[in-house]
């Protein structure tokens, strides 16, 4: 067939020198990171980003964008839920390593207000970027 190869693409399109040069990052973040865990108590994290760590905002809005159909989500427990991800991204990941609840919630949704906030907030969005020209055509 037509994808008898995929598992040999996806890892040579692992070795991309961005990927790379990402992998190298983490694994320096994360060998620090442990060390600096201990120091002090984390009680809340604010995530901006793009769709790596979107987990659900562009449901609220009204675009193009979304990811609340399949297969998004497909190792999720509930399915699609609007994250560009199978299931956690890296800010869930993170929060979890600090002890903050397993999924903050979307800026967007309109749950989000009062005591739901106070472990922090979810603000990236699928497509966003820092020029005005981002997703314009």
């Amino acid at each position: 067939g037509i994808c008898e190869n995929s598992r040999s693409i996806q890892f040579h399109e692992m070795l991309r020198p961005a990927s790379i040069a990402s992998l190298t990052c983490l694994i320096f973040f994360i060998k620090h990171f442990t060390l600096l865990v201990g120091e002090g108590d984390v009680r809340a994290m604010f995530v901006f980003g793009d769709s790596i760590l979107d987990s659900g905002n562009n449901d609220f809005v009204n675009t193009t964008l979304s990811a609340k159909y399949f297969p998004y989500g497909i190792d999720f427990p509930v399915g699609p839920t609007g994250r560009t991800s199978n299931a956690r991204n890296p800010a869930d990941i993170l929060g979890q390593l600090l002890g903050l609840p397993p999924f903050l919630p979307v800026f967007y949704d309109p749950l989000t207000k009062g005591s739901s906030i106070l472990a922090g907030v979810n603000y990236a969005s699928i497509g966003s970027g820092i020029l005005d020209s981002t997703n314009q055509d």
